[in-house]
């Protein structure tokens, strides 16, 4: 049967031989290349896994510091606050002078044949520095008011809108007092 087939087989003359020698290399790279294609893709495919894994701890991260933005904010918020009122009652502090030494200045300056009938002193709870003074003296008459006010003078209190009413035996006297620094 051999010999049939070969038989059937035309001699052919202008066929060429068999591949050179070098090309032989051709399906060796190949399978290199598609080695290293499947270890590129497993390199891709383990860095982009390695990216979303930082990339979801860096969220995490970035939350985690928007929070302690948000709460570092609300601290300050508060620390301004705090730091508004304490200043307002410094100043309030600062305006509010103690006013026993104006009721102790008023109490000496009283003479012998005066007497303090009343003496009231209120303070503007808005404005502490003002303080609004009534004084009912019973005889001593307008010398006594001169006297007492030279006393209140004398602590650095000016008065502001004082008015002065006479009445049998005694005088009625309001004024705003009002302390002056500069002195």
């Amino acid at each position: 049967m051999e010999f049939i087939i070969h038989d059937l087989k035309n001699n052919r003359q202008n066929t060429t031989g068999g591949l050179p020698g070098i090309l032989k290399i051709v399906p060796i790279a190949f399978y290199l290349g598609t080695i290293f294609s499947v270890l590129l893709s497993l390199y891709f495919y383990f860095s982009y896994k390695a990216y979303k894994s930082s990339e979801q701890s860096m969220n995490q991260r970035l939350a985690a510091a928007q929070a302690e933005i948000s709460r570092i904010t609300v601290q300050e918020a508060g620390i301004v606050d705090t730091a508004e009122r304490a200043g307002s009652l410094a100043e309030w502090l600062e305006g509010a002078r103690p006013i026993q030494p104006v009721t102790v200045a008023v109490a000496r300056s009283m003479e012998k044949e005066s007497t303090i009938a009343e003496l009231s002193l209120n303070r503007n709870p808005e404005i502490p520095a003002h303080t609004f003074m009534e004084l009912k003296i019973n005889g001593g008459g307008s010398q006594q008011i001169e006297t007492t006010l030279e006393a209140i003078y004398a602590l650095n209190y000016q008065t502001y809108s004082a008015q002065q009413v006479k009445g049998k035996n005694a005088i009625d006297f309001q004024a705003t007092l009002i302390y002056n620094d500069s002195k």
